[in-house]
């Protein structure tokens, strides 16, 4: 595959899959034998990340995310996105707040062929949940001078 093969079946599979809810994109991209780390949910396989779409698609059905960029370097990519959603649905323990968040992310795959083998994802979970409420903000420290 081609680095702009790549950077186009990235692009394709998360407008399908977490715009769209098309699960079955997963299949697409992602080999049998995929291995996640996700540091705060853990991805048990495909089925695993199938089941995690569904789920935060469900806890917030206006999801959307945007791809910023997409970096390519032999058989690893390097993407970097904005997810944004309403909690409106309680999702693996989070509680349906009603607020809505923007959060900055970024994945890194490693290829084989056009599959994508193992992925890795590092995002602002604690910024979306103190936007979502579910964390109070830090407080900011007075000035005693």
């Amino acid at each position: 595959m081609t680095p702009d093969e790549r950077r186009e079946s990235l692009r394709r599979f998360m407008d399908q899959a977490w715009n769209n809810g098309h699960t079955e994109a997963c299949d697409e991209l992602y080999a049998a034998h995929c291995s996640f780390h996700d540091p705060s949910f853990p991805v048990d396989g495909v089925a695993g990340m199938k089941q995690q779409i569904e789920q935060l698609r469900h806890a917030q059905p206006d999801l959307h995310m945007d791809i910023h960029d997409i970096l390519v370097d032999g058989d690893l990519t390097a993407a970097r996105w904005t997810l944004a959603g309403t909690a409106r649905n309680e999702f693996r323990g989070l509680p349906a707040t009603g607020k809505t968040y923007v959060m900055s992310g970024m994945s890194c795959d490693k290829w084989d062929g056009d599959r994508v083998v193992e992925e890795w994802v590092n995002y602002d979970l604690l910024g979306s949940l103190r936007q979502l409420g579910i964390i109070p903000e830090t407080a900011v420290p007075q000035s005693t001078t």
